[in-house]
């Protein structure tokens, strides 16, 4: 697979979780499981994107 397929999908990823990163916070009754599932996938995909 092209290096630049997966560069993408993690840079797709990486966003997504950002968004809902976002709108976790932006709830006034935050679930924290679901904050720190989507910071957490943040963190990993843009290791993998800066590492690969």
């Amino acid at each position: 697979m092209p290096a630049i397929l997966v560069q993408i999908a993690f840079i797709i990823v990486f966003v997504w979780s950002i968004v809902m990163l976002v709108q976790d916070l932006k709830v006034s009754r935050k679930e924290w499981l679901n904050v720190l599932l989507h910071a957490a996938v943040a963190v990993i995909t843009l290791h993998f994107f800066l590492a690969y």
